[in-house]
């Protein structure tokens, strides 16, 4: 049986209803607001962050970074070239022209193409041009004492003199150079490492000997490792020097008081161990020609390339 609801129920339950309806239409809003409002938001932040991203960030931030351009060094030259100073020097003292000529190798120049020493090497062929000049121009050659001697002594040389130099011992100074000295006449010195005798490619005791008896050759200390007397403890610089010298006078019978720097490498301290052990001059690979008695301890040198002697000055 039903029940009979009286008109006061059913006006209240439409008002009910019509309330959960709305309710419901306005829950329904509220539900669709937020998820167009999440929508929104996502973009938004999106894209400030993207923006922020590019922007703000700085390049080193680059996960993959970027590497210089590698810079090519020059190799040193096979054949160098004078190159006079554009501004004059000052010299002091008492002062000599004497240029001092500097070699290393004499040999082919395929051959030190082969071995890897090109950019101390001289052909035999041209070395034989240069002795030639110095013989036919009028030079006359020198031991490098003599200019020492005279620069301490304040006498002259002679107004074409010129010193030949070969540095560190090489094998080939005696196979292809020694034969060219012999043939012009030219007195040579020898700035002998006596640490590398007897090995690859160096003279034997032999060949030095052979040399300086001839009556053209004169030695200077050079170390007897090629140590770069600059540095280091002053036990080790000195035993370094004074076992060249004790070498080259027992080998040679000449005693030698003139040092050549290995490198050219010098300071304060290896002039006063070198005057302190008798030495009385020192050679440099400072460029010129131009000898004075205030730089007694560090004079200079020209290191002699493929080229003909006049284009140094000669």
């Amino acid at each position: 049986m039903k029940r009979r609801l009286s008109r006061k129920t059913i006006e209240v339950e439409k008002i009910l209803h019509r309330g959960k309806r709305k309710f419901r239409f306005l829950l329904a809003g509220i539900v669709i607001a937020l998820i167009l409002f999440s929508g929104v938001g996502f973009f938004v932040l999106h894209s400030v962050s993207k923006s922020v991203s590019h922007k703000a960030l700085p390049k080193r931030a680059l996960a993959v970074p970027i590497s210089a351009t590698p810079t090519l060094i020059a190799s040193p030259s096979a054949t160098p070239t004078a190159s006079p100073s554009a501004t004059p020097i000052a010299y002091s003292g008492f002062c000599l022209n004497v240029p001092v000529l500097f070699y290393h190798h004499i040999q082919p120049q395929a051959q030190a193409v082969q071995k890897g020493q090109t950019s101390l090497n001289v052909d035999n062929g041209v070395f034989d041009q240069q002795m030639g000049y110095l013989a036919s121009h009028g030079y006359t050659t020198i031991f490098v004492d003599q200019l020492v001697n005279a620069l301490k002594t304040h006498t002259g040389l002679g107004a074409k003199v010129v010193a030949v130099t070969f540095d560190d011992g090489y094998r080939d100074n005696y196979d292809n150079a020694f034969p060219v000295l012999k043939k012009y006449g030219i007195k040579f010195n020898l700035m002998l490492a006596t640490g590398l005798t007897e090995g690859a490619d160096f003279l034997t005791w032999g060949q030095v000997t052979e040399m300086k008896n001839s009556g053209q050759m004169f030695l200077t200390d050079h170390t007897w490792s090629h140590y770069a007397v600059n540095h280091g403890a002053n036990d080790k610089i000195q035993f370094e020097i004074m076992t060249a010298k004790q070498q080259i006078e027992s080998h040679t019978g000449q005693a030698t008081n003139i040092f050549t720097y290995p490198y050219g490498s010098f300071n304060n301290n290896a002039v006063s161990l070198l005057q302190q052990d008798g030495f009385i001059g020192a050679f440099s690979t400072i460029g010129g020609f131009t000898q004075c008695d205030s730089f007694i301890m560090s004079l200079h040198r020209t290191r002699v390339g493929n080229a003909s002697l006049s284009s140094y000055g000669l």
